[in-house]
């Protein structure tokens, strides 16, 4: 029922979780710090001797650079977070040479991860017309999962990206990378931008959240929908309210395909933050969806969920229901429909059995209250007793008639 997931992903205000971004910019900041202590302890080094020495940018061994092609350091400039930058880059399986992905001349939005991590982070401290090398460990490159054959690479500005083709990249896999950092431009006013521009760039970053969310990566994914958001946000006299009977108020065509993308991402937003157990705000993305498209299949399988997660079963299955009506055919929503019934049962026999002990409990204490039909048991014990004791009697009767008659 997703476009992260096989039918059919924010750090919200809402959401406990760190805010990645602020984190990375904190270790950018700091190995900054760290260059430019070593850099003043070192003023007499030449340009030939920062060529052939590795650079521990995070002071973790994690990641190392080593500068191959001296920038232009005159202005002192490099670029920040947001900042649009055109770069080229290789990466390497660390000491072979095979080439996992090659790029040239490619646009990013620095900060946004929409190249691997420790790339993200290198950029930030090169130079125009810097190229260095990085030895990258797999925190900063494909994590956990790794990479296997076949597999998207989730290459920048590309809805249906080439496949990885070459030998599995394990968890502890380490990447040599080549980058050079050609330019770059500050990111104009989100007004500055057209909604052909607004569209490209939010297709752009849900594509690559929906790569970040596929790979396991709620949070990442999340920060990429936020900032797809960013930019598909209303516009003067464009995205308005639905109408009392829920549909959309008629728009231009262009601003009718950007509200459209716009709860495309809250969508798979509200995947994500499920997915992180952020339920708070997984359930105020998907009820923005379903503001403005009430019968939305998607939200309602995705609000089905979160609200099962929250607890809330009766809810849950009435959105369940619901989504079941909009996309009847979907065997997605009708496993989830069953799933919620089947908790309705559950619930409402323990329901039953809890009443009828609490009934129970409460018929014996109460005085006049029927006593409780005897059991088989009880009902035999009390019969012996009582033959004996007749036994017991009629011997004392007979043995005092005896000594009468004598």
């Amino acid at each position: 029922m997703s476009e992260g997931e096989g039918t059919l992903v924010d750090k919200s205000e809402s959401s406990s979780f760190e805010d990645l971004a602020a984190a990375a910019a904190h270790e950018i900041e700091e190995a900054k710090l760290a260059e430019a202590a070593a850099a003043k302890e070192n003023k007499e080094s030449s340009d030939e001797t920062k060529t052939d020495e590795w650079q521990d940018v995070l002071g973790s061994g994690a990641l190392l650079k080593k500068i191959i092609k001296i920038g232009d350091e005159s202005s002192g400039l490099r670029p920040h977070r947001s900042d649009i930058c055109r770069i080229s880059y290789e990466i390497k399986i660390k000491d072979t040479e095979h080439v996992v992905e090659k790029r040239d001349q490619v646009k990013i939005y620095l900060g946004d991860n929409e190249i691997l991590q420790g790339m993200d982070l290198a950029v930030t401290m090169m130079y125009k017309g810097e190229e260095c090398l990085l030895q990258m460990a797999p925190r900063f490159a494909y994590g956990e999962n790794g990479l296997k054959p076949g597999e998207s690479l989730g290459s920048v500005g590309e809805l249906d990206g080439p496949k990885y083709e070459g030998p599995v990249i394990g968890a502890d896999t380490w990447l040599d990378v080549r980058v050079e950092l050609h330019d770059w431009d500050e990111e104009p006013e989100l007004d500055h931008y057209s909604i052909a521009e607004r569209m490209e760039i939010g297709i752009r970053r849900r594509a690559r959240g929906n790569w970040w969310y596929g790979r396991g990566e709620a949070q990442l994914a999340v920060q990429l929908y936020r900032r797809a958001l960013d930019v598909l946000d209303e516009t003067d006299g464009g995205i308005t309210e639905p109408t009392p009977s829920g549909d959309l108020a008629p728009t231009s065509d262009a601003l009718q395909a950007l509200l459209e993308e716009r709860l495309r991402v809250h969508n798979n937003m509200a995947a994500a933050q499920l997915k992180a157990g952020a339920y708070e705000a997984a359930l105020q993305a998907v009820t923005r969806v379903l503001t403005c498209q009430p019968k939305n299949a998607k939200a309602l399988y995705r609000k089905s969920r979160i609200l099962s997660a929250m607890g809330k079963n009766s809810e849950a299955l009435e959105a369940a229901r619901a989504a079941a009506l909009a996309a009847p055919e979907d065997a997605g929503a009708r496993k989830e429909l069953q799933r919620c019934e089947q908790r309705a049962t559950r619930d409402r026999s323990l329901e039953r059995r809890l009443a009828k002990r609490m009934l129970g409990t409460s018929a014996q204490g109460k005085p006049g209250a029927p006593d409780k039909k005897p059991s088989k048991n009880k009902m035999l014990m009390w019969g012996s007793l009582l033959l004996s004791l007749l036994v017991g009697v009629a011997s004392v009767l007979v043995y005092r008639y005896k000594i009468q008659s004598h």
